[in-house]
């Protein structure tokens, strides 16, 4: 999932590699509970199950920190409207902090014009029931009656901090995680720079404005180039920046692709702004965050739990599916032992702790493995050995090691195990993008059979070749040819400057938030927007071939559910023809509670070759 920048970084986004499970830089997202003030309960409408309902009057208005105030009179404004949307001089590389507006409309001022009384009813711009083709993204919304972009509307006016009767302020935080990353990333198709970010934000606006009922307003989207250190992130300077991002520009939402920094979105909700981007927190930080934080991909919650109840009902049989390179200790026919590996970032490892292993109890599994790693990349070459010796242990090693990584950790994690001759069945349970095709590609051979980092022997085998488990993705499209590209060409884009798999997260992170302001009708406030986001209802899930979408009350991550996939090296991919690819077994996709009891998962003994 993974999507923005489904995931990038260097100033690439891209679900933001932790880096190096085990062994090298990943991120610490440090889990501070948010200060901002939390809106009371309000009502929540509820509507059909599937598509999005338009919003409107029985959702309670928001008394947080970023407010207006009610802001229900036609043309009122207040102190903090609107904001500073003026573009700064762009910084194409680690010059002084600056924001490239790719937006026109800058106004501020009161209500609409009466005319949006004839528009109030118009549907003539939908297609098929949604607001455009699914032929151009099968989570287009369902049609909305309304104005689409800035067509005069009556819509109250400025309604929250960086919402005007005319335009929503976005600023997209891009920032540079360091040339190791950066490489990595590069490598797996998933960077993006901030000129980059300039030259795609700017297309998928102009789709935006053009193709969702925004209540007479235009989104704005301010390009904002990252100043501080990520990897390893320096927290006193991401916290401020923060704050000077939003006191320069009053935006109603930060955008920032990345499993780093959980401090920087829960500082982000404590300023009473909307940050949206963050991969792989649990849902007990976004419900600490309320209602201010939002992210495309699945929860690490619901993931863990998924894991847990799919372990339980088909992995409680002697091992499988492990490599037998190394005779002496060939894990096949024995009991099964887990070994978990994650960030040891609060909530991270709080996950881990309160839901994965609470689970597992349930059916008297018991994990007695871990490592929790450091986001230093100066101690990665110490921490892949900590990482190998607390699975592979001298009496009862780890057979199964469950790694919850970004895309980057697993290049260090399999090039340890190799390096180690420990050969464990490598399960997944993925909601950061390291299983992306492109991506996984990454942790096999290089060009003609030749070293990588993942793979430092071919000649012996690489550690991924028989990996399997649970995942939020599903199988891709062309990279030519899916959701982001197509948005990209349509809102007036040409020579994209990232790679197809980067555009679709990164636009199913913008589709999400059109979607919800959407939802939300003309009075746009955070906490309007959490409470009508239930009656969006779903989209995809069950056998569709899609993965489902949608948010309920104290759930604020899009994906919900997950498929089962194994690992084939040598099928081509649907993605970019490559060899490998994921092939999905046991039908559709399946919600947390949902996997069926089996002795074993449907998986081939031995892989095609």
């Amino acid at each position: 999932m993974q999507a923005k920048r489904t995931f990038p970084m260097s100033l690439a986004r891209r679900y933001l590699p932790l880096a190096a499970v085990i062994a090298v830089q990943v991120l610490i997202i440090a889990v501070v509970p948010s200060t901002a003030s939390k809106s009371s309960n309000v009502a929540t409408a509820s509507g059909p199950v599937q598509g999005y309902s338009t919003g409107g009057g029985s959702v309670a208005g928001s008394s947080g920190p970023g407010a207006l105030g009610a802001a229900t009179s036609a043309g009122t404004s207040a102190a903090g409207a609107g904001g500073t949307t003026g573009a700064l001089s762009a910084s194409s590389g680690g010059g002084a902090a600056g924001g490239t507006s790719v937006g026109t409309s800058t106004g501020t001022g009161g209500g609409g014009s009466s005319s949006s009384t004839s528009q109030a009813g118009d549907t003539s711009h939908c297609s098929g029931g949604r607001e455009f083709s699914t032929s151009i993204d099968y989570y287009a919304p369902p049609c909305t009656p309304g104005p689409i972009g800035a067509a005069k509307y009556n819509n109250g006016g400025a309604t929250y901090s960086g919402v005007t009767a005319n335009s929503i302020t976005i600023v997209d935080y891009v920032s540079n995680y360091g040339a190791e990353v950066n490489t990595i990333l590069s490598a797996e198709g998933l960077l993006e720079t901030y000129q980059d970010a300039v030259t795609v934000d700017k297309a998928w606006q102009n789709f935006i404005n053009s193709h969702y009922v925004l209540w007479g307003r235009q989104l704005h989207i301010i390009t904002y180039q990252g100043q501080c250190q990520s990897v390893p992130p320096d927290y006193s300077c991401l916290e401020a920046e923060m704050d000077s991002i939003v006191s320069t520009y009053h935006p109603y939402a930060v955008f920032w692709d990345t499993t780093l920094c959980s401090a920087c979105f829960a500082k982000l909700a404590s300023d009473g702004v909307v940050a949206f981007g963050g991969l792989g927190f649990s849902d007990a930080f976004a419900q600490a965050n309320e209602p201010y934080f939002y992210s495309a991909g699945e929860s690490s919650t619901h993931i863990e739990e998924a894991f847990a109840n799919w372990w339980c009902n088909q992995m409680k049989g002697p091992v499988q599916f492990a490599q037998d390179k190394n005779p002496a200790q060939d894990f096949n026919g024995k009991p099964r032992v887990l070994g978990v590996i994650s960030t040891n970032d609060p909530d991270n490892e709080n996950t881990v702790k309160q839901v994965l292993v609470p689970d597992l109890a349930k059916c008297g599994v018991s994990v007695n493995h871990f490592y929790f790693y450091s986001q230093n990349i100066n101690t990665a070459a110490q921490q892949v050995e900590a990482g190998i010796s607390a699975m592979d242990t001298p009496t009862n090693p780890a057979t199964d090691v469950l790694c919850l990584c970004d895309p980057v950790a697993p290049e260090f994690l399999y090039e340890g195990e190799e390096q180690h001759n420990y050969w464990p069945e490598n399960v997944l349970a993925d909601v950061q993008g390291m299983t992306y095709d492109s991506t996984s590609q990454n942790y096999e051979p290089g060009p003609n059979n030749s070293a990588s980092l993942a793979c430092p022997a071919p000649a012996t085998g690489c550690e991924f070749d028989d990996a399997f488990g649970l995942m939020a993705t599903a199988s891709q499209q062309p990279q030519n040819n899916n959701a982001g590209t197509r948005t990209f060409k349509l809102g007036g884009g040409t020579n994209l400057p990232i790679t197809g798999i980067t555009a679709e997260e990164i636009w199913e992170n913008y589709n999400m938030l059109a979607s919800l302001i959407e939802n939300t009708g003309p009075d746009l406030t955070p906490a309007r927007m959490q409470a009508a986001a239930p009656s969006m209802g779903t989209i995809g899930g069950g056998s569709t071939g899609q993965y489902e979408v949608g948010f309920a009350p104290g759930d604020y991550n899009w994906i919900q559910d997950a498929r089962i996939a194994y690992w084939d090296r040598y099928l081509p991919s649907s993605y970019n023809g490559q060899p490998g690819t994921y092939v999905q077994i046991e039908g559709g996709r399946y919600l947390p509670n949902q996997y069926q009891p089996m002795s074993e998962p449907p998986i081939p003994a031995t892989r095609p070759t």
